[in-house]
């Protein structure tokens, strides 16, 4: 109540949520060197360290297999502990990680820094989820979506002006991830509050109410466990799986497809900058909808969009790299916040976000990453080509659409059922 009486509302939100939301914005657009010397500067870290290609994709692999191993855990501890302390464990994991990369220059250290203790810090990844749905009320799909488009815009900002920089190395840049994080660990101290007002009472009585420590948790676990059954959350699970799939596909085989397909390097390097910049320009459009139409229907829209961008890049048009650039980029931000309210709303009404089952259902779309990294290295190896990993990106969306349009007739069928009185009520009445 101190921010509403001393400070008042800005846009019907605590003036705390949005700077919070600032000062994460703002590490995390410094954090996208990582998604960026990985896609960059694959050629000399191979070469430096004595390695191939497959290296590296063993790595992320492992890193992004791990993380999603890790998100439930980290869902249940933000339950169990609040997200100040998960995040201090995030922020310690991934100093570690970049100071075991450049302390350790070796294949050996490379894998531990990135492969391992990169994937610890996967346990922050439903971190976001609930901290934006508590602080929030009326804004969540708007702040999850800005939040996550520091990466993005990180990446349309930065790739133009370091790939200019022919002295820079990836070793410089890691150095440059490593002061980031080491600012970041004794911030997180001084301005991160544990949980909004009322949010940790709630938590503290549900606590009380167990009998015990084991009693509760394994009661979370079931309880998040029998929600996956509902039918909408079995769509959200497909879709974010797919969303998965479609990221891990870009992120770690996108330049390689450009360059099977013989692009200009300039043209490879335009379509990365644009992509980070639609990534933003897209996810405050979808967000926007999100929050003012039907969830479901905004959703399908965008899975359709994807699937008409994948169907561009495995033609290969001459302008294929940008056009898929400009269609996968507008919609890369909105299908897992968009698919995680959803859920929420069909399984709890208010959105509200518990950090197991947000954990759960990031981990789905964490091992769609995994299948797409590994599947595209085996797609490569046997066809030497990327269309068949193309294509089945393009029939996974398509399959997603598909899901959210039948979710949006089946909800609005009930709604209406609901609406109208029965002919036995009337008769009582």
């Amino acid at each position: 109540m101190a921010f509403r009486t001393s400070y008042g509302l800005w846009f019907r939100e605590q003036p705390y949520a949005w700077l919070l939301l600032l000062f994460l914005w703002v590490f995390g657009f410094a954090g996208s060197l990582s998604r960026f010397v990985m896609a960059y500067y694959q050629a000399e870290i191979t070469a430096d360290l004595g390695v191939g290609r497959s290296f590296l994709g063993f790595t992320w692999s492992t890193a992004t297999l791990l993380g999603a191993l890790c998100a439930p855990l980290g869902g249940w501890l933000v339950d169990r502990i609040g997200y100040k302390k998960v995040l201090l464990i995030v922020a310690a994991a991934n100093l570690l990680s970049v100071g075991t990369v450049l302390l350790f220059r070796s294949p050996a250290g490379f894998y531990a820094g990135i492969g391992i203790l990169g994937g610890i810090g996967g346990l922050g990844a439903s971190v976001t989820y609930v901290l934006v749905t508590n602080w929030f009320k009326h804004h969540r799909a708007k702040a999850l979506t800005i939040l996550g488009s520091a990466g993005s815009l990180g990446l349309a900002v930065l790739t133009p002006l370091l790939t200019r920089m022919q002295s820079l190395d990836w070793s410089t840049v890691y150095l440059i991830l490593l002061l980031n994080a080491a600012l970041f660990l004794p911030l997180i101290l001084f301005l991160v509050k544990p949980s909004p007002e009322g949010i940790e009472e709630e938590g503290q009585a549900g606590r009380q109410a167990s009998s015990s420590p084991a009693a509760s948790s394994a009661l979370s676990w079931r309880a998040s466990l029998a929600h996956l059954r509902h039918p909408v959350v079995g769509v959200v699970m497909f879709a974010l799986l797919t969303c998965g799939f479609s990221m891990g596909t870009v992120e770690m085989h996108m330049v390689a497809i450009h360059q099977t397909a013989h692009v200009p390097e300039a043209m490879i390097a335009s379509a990365l900058s644009l992509l980070g910049l639609l990534e933003l320009v897209g996810g405050l459009t979808f967000s926007l909808l999100i929050d003012r139409m039907s969830r479901t229907r905004a959703l399908a829209v965008l899975y359709l969009l994807r699937t008409g961008a994948f169907v561009l890049l495995w033609i290969h048009l001459p302008l294929s790299p940008l056009a898929f650039s400009l269609l996968f980029g507008a919609t890369y931000l909105g299908a897992v916040p968009g698919g995680i309210l959803v859920a929420g709303e069909a399984l709890h009404g208010s959105g509200k976000a518990s950090g197991l089952q947000t954990g759960l259902f990031l981990s789905i779309h964490q091992l769609g990453g995994v299948l797409a990294a590994l599947g595209g290295g085996l797609n490569y190896d046997t066809l030497q080509d990327y269309q068949l990993l193309i294509a089945l990106n393009a029939g996974f969306s398509l399959a997603a659409a598909a899901g959210y349009a039948a979710c949006r007739k089946s909800m609005s069928a009930r709604q209406r059922s609901q609406a109208t009185p029965s002919p036995q009520k009337e008769g009582a009445v």
